[in-house]
């Protein structure tokens, strides 16, 4: 919704240059003898691109952003790995207002009714400063309604719903000022309407340049501020919380035109940020990680605010903006067997003396200040389950802070009855060769495609299933005909990755999972990220639905069905979240076709027709999903062997002299 050119007049600006004041890019000289007072307003200007940024600040139609420090920045955590989070608004303003990824915040969607798991900047300051008064402005319901639990808590005193209309938000803002709060959040968001609606035509450039003014209204409304209360030391920070696809959708896809967002402050410079943006220009790369992120915010404006967490209990993700050093992109992977945690780190700056290594606050590694790894096996557990360790890197006054989760169980064998019934087995490392020699042959279904591997496997190399965008670009297992027919019990267990986005995709099935109702078997991968196990015949069907997985990470999986027993089973092992079994009667499904009607092939990232992916599942297209130790057993696995083949850290090719 476009901002009124009168009502921003009313409100002290107009889209003239010379209207508003230029953002202040010093602190102002304190009087002598009055205490400075640090202050905060961040603007969230939803919808501005970067480019769009870059574009009007040459031109000089945007001059009030132009006016401040600018760099290009990211979001939505790391592809691949355990921070990854769809470039939403909810999501995106999550990490801005917590310093930290999905991973820790748990926004995960634009969902209304969701709250963050993780302390804000609201319920940071407040404790720090208690006196202190914070205020925020949403044009978005959903955006205001994320942090009504700090309103409820009284970490935040005035928060407005403006429900889509930026004109409020600027006023409400502006009035916030004035009264002299300490931290004003002001969200604006006619951009992504106008980009959503038309494109990045006319009218979205009309509402940039009406959203720049609204900028240049509250940064003109600081300055008489500081002019009145001269020991006001304000920190002006304005973000974008997501980018947009290039048509001006916002479609949650880690691309970079999603990925890339604007941050901007009036301070003279920002650690990592850069001008030079051709460099950065095109796809997505890695080194894009090096440039300040959305985590980066929080901990920037807590800093400035003296209400940064204490040395030794640094739980962010980003780290502050304003110091000489900044260690970027921790993260940390577990490995199979559960005994090692690796975290990994960039640097960004010089180095400052050693690297502290903290593990739930107590120190464990001291590293050289060039270090960029760390591999942890010094924690030892008393219990059984899933344990949490919380770990902070830091170099002096740089800190940043990840967790890694570690599955704890008594020592587990990989047990040599495993040997008995295996029919089939393929461990991937570089082939698609069966070494139990059971007739079984993974090929593409168009005969072309050629088989590509993960390095980054499970036990080494990982078979990276590349669905295409052709209508026959998948993998299928084709077995020996009749096997399905002739066995009365089967069970096919294999390791599973995928990044958990995409929504209704067959993982591995052989019937026209156009509906479950049809012949045959299927796991599948739905939203949530959840698995889905689906058996059916003669028109009846059963299902096990909302077995919950990790994304990015590998889980096993394994299906049994027993046609004597008339039951199906679903057992799925995930380092994040343990074991789960369950078991559902078959009923009054027809076993007899459970083999389906296409053949003698189960489809891997595909249903037995080998097109559900482009033609008819819930995301439709490319998508990639990545198999190890796919194996076929001739009989029912036991809950103790499933288990040793989730948590032995071996592979069932171990088994084989």
């Amino acid at each position: 919704m476009l901002l009124a050119t009168s009502a921003l007049a009313g409100c002290g600006g107009s889209d003239d240059d010379d209207d508003a004041e230029a953002p202040p890019t010093t602190p102002p000289v304190t009087e002598p003898g009055k205490p400075a007072v640090e202050k905060v307003l961040f603007i969230g200007v939803d919808g501005l691109t970067y480019d769009a940024m870059r574009s009007g600040v040459a031109d000089k139609t945007l001059s009030n952003i132009g006016q401040l420090t600018v760099t290009r920045a990211w979001t939505g955590g790391v592809t691949g790995g355990v921070t990854q989070q769809p470039t939403l608004a909810a999501p995106g303003w999550a990490t801005l207002l917590t310093g930290q990824w999905a991973d820790v915040h748990g926004v995960r969607s634009d969902a209304t009714g969701q709250a963050m798991k993780s302390p804000s900047l609201f319920q940071r300051v407040k404790t720090a400063r208690p006196d202190a008064r914070l205020a925020g402005a949403f044009n978005s319901t959903l955006l205001a309604g994320l942090v009504s639990r700090d309103r409820d808590a009284g970490y935040v005193q005035a928060v407005t719903d403006c429900a889509g209309v930026d004109d409020c938000v600027a006023t409400q803002a502006r009035d916030r000022i004035t009264e002299g709060y300490d931290v004003v959040v002001a969200q604006f968001g006619a951009a992504e309407r106008a980009a959503s609606d038309s494109g990045f035509g006319a009218n979205y450039q009309a509402v940039i340049r009406q959203t720049d003014a609204a900028v240049g209204v509250l940064a003109k409304q600081i300055a008489d501020r500081r002019a009145a209360n001269p020991n006001e030391n304000w920190l002006i920070v304005v973000a974008t919380s997501h980018g947009l696809g290039k048509t001006g959708t916002v479609d949650g896809l880690p691309l970079s035109s999603n990925k890339t967002i604007m941050l901007a402050t009036n301070q003279p410079a920002m650690l990592g940020g850069t001008a030079d943006d051709a460099s950065f220009d095109g796809v997505w790369d890695s080194n894009w990680y090096a440039l300040p992120s959305a985590a980066d915010v929080a901990p920037t404006m807590l800093a400035h605010l003296g209400a940064l967490p204490a040395d030794g209990q640094y739980d962010m993700a980003g780290t502050s903006l304003s110091e000489p050093l900044a260690l970027r992109r921790l993260a940390t992977r577990t490995s199979m067997d559960n005994k090692t945690v690796t975290l990994s780190w960039v640097r960004v700056g010089e180095p400052d003396g050693e690297i502290v290594v903290s593990r739930d606050g107590a120190e464990v590694a001291r590293l050289p200040g060039t270090a960029t790894e760390y591999a942890d096996t010094g924690f030892t557990f008393d219990t059984e389950g899933v344990h949490t360790l919380d770990y902070s890197v830091s170099a002096g006054r740089a800190v940043s802070a990840t967790r890694a989760t570690v599955v704890y169980a008594k020592p587990v064998v990989l047990l040599p009855s495993l040997r008995t019934g295996l029919t089939m087995l393929f461990p991937f490392e570089g082939n698609v060769t069966d070494i139990a020699a059971g007739g079984g042959v993974i090929t593409p279904y168009d005969g072309v495609q050629a088989p590509a591997f993960a390095d980054a496997g499970v036990f080494g190399k990982m078979f990276k299933n590349e669905r295409g965008s052709a209508a026959l670009g998948a993998f299928k297992l084709d077995y020996p005909a009749g096997l399905l027919d002739s066995l009365q019990v089967f069970t096919i267990g294999f390791w599973f990755q995928s990044d958990g986005t995409a929504n209704d995709r067959s993982i591995l099935g052989n019937k026209d999972y156009n509906s479950g109702g049809n012949p045959g078997i299927t796991i599948a991968q739905w939203a949530g990220p959840e698995l889905r196990f689906n058996l059916a015949g003669g028109g009846s069907r059963v299902d096990i639905n909302g077995v919950k997985f990790t994304a990015n990470k590998p889980v096993y999986i394994a299906m049994t069905v027993d046609k004597t027993a008339k039951t199906m089973t679903a057992s799925v092992y995930d380092s994040e979240l343990g074991f789960t079994r369950r078991s559902t009667a078959t009923g009054s499904v027809n076993l007899a076709q459970v083999a389906g009607v296409f053949g003698p092939h189960i489809g891997l990232n595909e249903d037995g027709r080998g097109t559900y992916g482009i033609c008819c599942a819930g995301t439709k297209g490319p998508y990639t999903m990545n198999f190890d130790d796919l194996a076929f057993w001739s009989r029912a696995l036991t809950e103790a062997e499933v288990k040793s083949l989730a948590m032995s850290g071996k592979s069932v090719s171990e088994l084989f002299p």
